[in-house]
């Protein structure tokens, strides 16, 4: 029996690494891993595609990887990449895919271009609402991160939400990560005499106000923001200059965002809308406390694990910041209880229940022909 083959949009593996692209390389770490044991192999064979141009190539042992076609980015992928495909079924994990391919399962992180299009440059949320339409209306099956973005998705697109199946994603992927304690050193910075933020500097992560609730504070702490600024996609929302108790450190590696996390008093997540909050689950992973926005899709994620506050209200920030710093019972609470959470969302599941998905549209295709 030949095997069933899978290509994927490896588009990602060329990228720098946010949320999406994180998303995709612990996905595909983990469906390898899966081939591995020969839960699926050998019925089921991987091949991931990406531009002829040099990147890190990932140790995967059974996904196969491809480079095809010339150029990068959005030429290789709306034409060189349907061009090898033909009509084969392709995943495409990061937003984008060919818009015009039908064969195709496709990740759709969030709905933020249409719910908060002021975050991003006009050339990127032109690009994306348009491919975003047009593959709603073609793709064989749209998957998504939360129940949250599944009920966004589907009303800015106008399609029925049973179109979308939604897979949850991952909270252990720093686990096989070393930390990098000289980061501390090089920063000044000591174990939980400072709050973290982590995102990029969109203006839907909020940090504006996050600078203005800190004013009203009067607790000895530091605040630690960490992010790239992706001039190219978002509309930036860092004040300049910055108040001399913040510190912008810009975009750190893995190794040194694990030690932040490890060695923060808590984090500070007060972004108005996400699709999922892949920080949060990071965080409470290793064992720091959450301190996060009531709204979008933070409550699905964080349950019952975090403290909550209105990212609108300036005021309620800084009061729970303040019960927060004042209350170290609470904060071993939330210790406790987020690391349970993260014990809920695990990369292997996420693996699983994509493949199931993926081979599920497979099957359908096969019957109809």
């Amino acid at each position: 029996m030949k095997p069933r083959i899978i290509f994927v949009n490896g588009r990602f593996l060329t990228q720098p690494v946010t949320g999406v692209q994180r998303y995709a390389f612990e996905l595909m770490r983990n469906i390898d891993k899966l081939l591995v044991e020969d839960i699926y192999s050998p019925k089921l064979k991987i091949i991931c595609l990406a531009p002829s141009i040099n990147f890190a190539i990932p140790n995967w042992e059974k996904i196969e990887i491809r480079r095809i076609g010339f150029g990068e980015q959005n030429i290789w992928e709306q034409l060189f990449l349907p061009l090898y495909v033909k009509s084969q079924l392709l995943f495409s994990p990061t937003n984008t895919g060919p818009w015009h391919y039908t064969n195709q399962v496709i990740t759709f992180h969030d709905a933020s271009v249409f719910a908060v299009p002021h975050a991003y440059s006009s050339t990127f949320r032109t690009k994306y609402t348009f491919i975003l339409r047009q593959l709603s209306k073609r793709a064989s099956l749209i998957l998504t991160d939360s129940k949250f973005s599944q009920r966004e998705l589907a009303q800015y697109l106008r399609i029925d939400n049973t179109r979308f199946s939604v897979i949850h994603l991952g909270s252990d992927h720093l686990d096989n990560i070393q930390s990098d304690p000289q980061i501390l050193h090089r920063h000044n910075l000591e174990r939980n005499k400072y709050l973290l933020l982590v995102g990029n500097h969109s203006l839907h992560k909020n940090f504006e106000r996050i600078v203005q609730a800190t004013s009203l504070l009067k607790i000895d702490i530091k605040y630690v923001v960490v992010g790239g600024s992706f001039k190219k996609v978002f509309k930036e929302n860092i004040c300049n200059p910055l108040p001399s108790n913040i510190q912008n450190l810009g975009f750190v590696n893995d190794q040194e965002l694990k030690t932040l996390y490890q060695n923060a008093l808590g984090l500070i997540f007060p972004s108005t809308y996400e699709g999922f909050g892949l920080p949060v689950l990071e965080a409470m992973r290793s064992g720091c406390p959450v301190l996060c926005a009531n709204c979008a899709s933070l409550p699905e994620v964080a349950g019952d694990a975090a403290l909550y506050f209105d990212p609108f209200n300036v005021e309620n920030i800084a009061s729970v910041i303040d019960c927060f710093f004042a209350n170290p019972q609470l904060q071993d609470q939330l210790r406790k209880k987020g690391y349970q959470r993260s014990e809920r969302f695990k990369w292997s599941s996420t693996a699983i229940n994509t493949v199931e998905n993926i081979l599920s549209v497979y099957t359908k295709v096969a019957v109809s022909k």
